[in-house]
């Protein structure tokens, strides 16, 4: 009973209800609410009003501009150089001995022929008397030599008489032994002492004869001895070491009581009557630099090193230029400040070089570079132009400016004067102040 029941129950299905009929039958409303919403945006979005263009205004820089104005200027050319010597020596010993004395330190200013070393030379007396002793034989035997020719050239004249004598006296036994009126054995006699004296005169004769070459072996015997001794003078004299210039001592490398042998340094010395700055020489300013020494114009640069005013000529020009160097070193003869100035110091010099025309002086903010300048023209716009940069100047009020050429560059240009970091062709400029 209660199972039909439940199986009666379990069959009837649901009905659905009044609302969700509703429900299914309005489904596309959200959509068209979402249709609806963005049609109203893009509307909005296509109706919006437009704001007013910007407009861009370029910016003119201001700058200050000067008038090219062509003078006759003398160029000044900066140069750094090395102070040097021209004479700069490492004195050695020339002699094996001891130091006995070193009469200067490093720094000391010397004299020429001043004493700076002073070796041992008792060895060196001792070989130049003994040079001395032979120079004096070899002398006597020149002067023996000398008066055994003499001799010999006496006795020649009376060898040759006795000769004749005992000759005569053969003769004269020979015709008594012939007539037989002399004795054979007084002949024989006779005639031994006709070779004899024959035999004498012979000798005295080859002693005469040989007199030249016995002569010329003693002279150059006592030439050999005389230069034995004048090397053992020299020996004595190279024990004390001199000076060879006007100089200042750079080192001194030995002590007293140092043994030092042939060829070992002493000390290091400068020729302060020589001194030279060697400065190198742009390659734009050697045909200008060569054509005054041609045509013997002094060219002077002047300088300072600790206060201490240096003036130098430019003496010439070095044979060799370095490999990659952009120019020629030239050797400057210091004329002013040599004694006290120190070699290996380095200096700026100001060289002058010959005056010429056609020269704009220009402050150095108006060169970019170094061989660049901008013109303003008549749109106001900078202009790049390229120079040549000839050197400096300064002027009677003490300013210092840039020299460069007016070739190349119009009468009437306006050149800027003021370093703008963004400088560029075509930028445009505001003159202020005039052009001056």
């Amino acid at each position: 009973m209660n199972l039909n029941k439940r199986s009666s129950v379990e069959n009837v299905q649901p009905l659905p209800t009044q609302a969700a009929r509703p429900l299914r039958r309005h489904w596309w409303l959200p959509l068209l609410i979402l249709l609806a919403a963005m049609g109203i945006a893009t509307a909005t979005i296509v109706t919006k009003p437009e704001p007013p263009p910007v407009e861009v205004v370029e910016r003119a820089w201001s700058v200050r501009v000067e008038a090219v104005k062509p003078a006759r200027y003398a160029p000044d050319v900066t140069l750094y150089g090395r102070v040097e010597s021209l004479w700069s020596s490492q004195l050695t010993t020339g002699v094996t001995a001891d130091v006995m004395q070193v009469a200067v330190v490093e720094g000391d200013r010397v004299e020429r022929d001043q004493l700076l070393v002073r070796l041992d030379d008792r060895d060196a007396r001792l070989e130049l008397a003994q040079r001395e002793a032979e120079l004096r034989q070899a002398e006597a035997r020149i002067a023996s030599e000398m008066r055994r020719f003499q001799a010999d050239s006496e006795a020649l004249p009376r060898e040759q008489r006795l000769l004749d004598l005992t000759r005569r006296e053969v003769r004269r036994l020979r015709g008594l032994v012939e007539r037989k009126v002399g004795a054979q054995s007084q002949l024989d006699t006779a005639r031994q002492a006709a070779e004899r004296q024959a035999i004498a005169l012979s000798t005295r004769r080859q002693a005469v004869d040989e007199h030249a070459s016995r002569l010329a072996e003693l002279e150059a015997a006592l030439a050999r001895t005389a230069a034995l001794r004048d090397q053992a003078a020299l020996e004595l004299e190279r024990s004390e070491v001199r000076s060879p210039f006007n100089g200042r001592i750079a080192k001194v490398l030995v002590a007293p009581g140092r043994r030092v042998r042939v060829g070992d340094d002493l000390l290091e010395l400068y020729d302060t009557d020589e001194m030279l700055v060697r400065a190198q020489l742009p390659n734009r300013h050697l045909p200008r630099i060569r054509a005054a020494l041609t045509a013997d114009e002094p060219l002077v640069a002047s300088g300072e090193i600790d206060g201490i005013r240096v003036a130098a000529r430019l003496r010439s020009l070095a044979a060799e230029a370095g490999g990659g160097s952009g120019g020629v070193d030239g050797l400057f003869a210091v004329t002013q400040g040599a004694t006290q100035i120190n070699q290996g110091r380095f200096v700026r010099l100001q060289l002058e070089l010959p005056a010429r025309d056609d020269l704009i002086a220009l402050p150095h903010e108006a060169v970019y570079g170094s061989d660049r300048v901008y013109l303003v023209d008549a749109d106001s716009r900078m202009r790049a132009h390229s120079v040549v940069r000839v050197g400096e100047v300064r002027l009677d009020n003490g300013d210092s400016r840039v020299l460069i050429s007016a070739q190349g560059l119009p009468a009437d240009a306006r050149v800027v004067v003021t370093q703008l970091p963004n400088a560029l062709d075509g930028l445009l400029v505001h003159v202020v102040g005039g052009a001056f």
